[in-house]
Parts: structure tokens; sequence; C-alpha cells
């Protein structure tokens, strides 16, 4: 599934959207560059994400003759938590071993994927830097939001953490904010960001 996309701030390109796999890990690793490199997806974390759940990991490309170029994209996985925790963001180091519906506990919590969980996850929102400030972001991130509604994803929410500054972007894309996160990842400081999908 792949649809064109009319984004008021990439006039004259034909951006389209559609899910990631594996064969964009590559692409998605220099996206995600944008980010300080404490905050940034590795490689491998790219690979076991896009192995595990490429049906909730969405990408914006532009396209030009025959070549297309990811230029932001939406890396989701599944928890049983109704808020992102520090455990969803993890990645089993046996992964590889694992049977598809299998899990890794750590004390008790589903480390990355928990296939069984009705919440979408997202961990990385990330547009190429010279795409920034000209309202690209936002317009994914509703799009992606729709594009889980109209998939008919069996998820009763979406949610992720943000920083402070950003809770404005993610509140004009449909998100509430649920307060401060206990989540540690990158020193924390992070807050959760919620929306519910309708029950339909």
């Amino acid at each position: 599934m792949s649809s064109t996309t009319q984004f008021p701030s990439l006039p004259g390109l034909n951006a389209f959207l559609r899910p990631l796999s594996v064969s964009d890990t590559k692409s998605c690793t220099t996206v995600e560059s944008a980010f300080p490199e404490h905050e940034r997806c590795s490689e491998e974390k790219f690979i076991y994400r896009l192995n595990q759940t490429p049906e909730l990991c969405l990408g914006l490309f532009i396209k030009a003759k025959d070549n297309e170029r990811l230029i932001g994209h939406v890396i989701a996985n599944r928890t049983s938590f109704k808020t992102a925790t520090d455990g969803s963001m993890l990645m089993p180091e046996s992964w590889r071993s694992l049977a598809p519906h299998d899990v890794s506990l750590c004390e008790g919590e589903i480390i990355g994927n928990d296939p069984a969980g009705g919440t979408v996850a997202i961990h990385s929102v990330a547009i190429s830097p010279e795409y920034q400030g000209k309202g690209v972001g936002r317009a994914l991130v509703k799009a992606y939001v729709q594009y889980i509604r109209e998939a008919n994803v069996v998820a009763d929410r979406i949610v992720l953490i943000a920083h402070g500054h950003l809770i404005g972007f993610y509140e004009a894309a449909g998100f509430h904010n649920f307060g401060p996160s206990p989540c540690q990842f990158a020193g924390g400081g992070w807050f959760d960001m919620v929306i519910l999908l309708d029950p339909n």
C-alpha cells in the first residue's frame, strides 16, 4: 500500500507514503541522524523493529524519475501499557532466535515488541533536516494516525514520549499531554503523549 500525499510544504514534489520494510533500514538510519546521537535508533534496532512490526512503520518519500528518497518516518511497535515504557523501547538481545509471537522478559516486563499489546508505541518521528520547520513533521504525524485508523490496526491508542518543547507540536496533531513520563530513555525528562483511537 502506498498513497500519494499532498503536503503543502512540499510544493511540486511527488510525495507519497508507504509502510516500511527491512530494505529501508539504511534510509531510516540516515533520516534518524537528524536526532542527537544519544537519542538515535541504531541500525540493528531498525532491523529489529522493521522485522517485527513493519505494518506499524510508515515512511514519507519523494520520487524523482525512477528514484525514491525517504525524507521522514514514523517507527512503532506494540505494548500492553497505556503509555510508552523503557521496556518497549528496548530490543531483546536474542530477538533473532525468538518465534514470531514469543516475547523476551526482563524483571517481569516485555522487552521490545509485545505482539498482544493493544497500544501502538511510537519510538521515532524523524524528518530529514532540510525539510524541518516547514510543517512536514506535523503532516506526517497526522497522516500516520489516519493510516493506523484506516488500516484497521487492532489498537485502542497511539502513544509516544516527547520533549517539553514538542508538546504543542503533538497536541496540534491530536495527541494529549498525560504529564511527565517515568521513561528514562536518553536521560529522561520526557512527557507522555497519547491519542485515543476510535473503537470502530
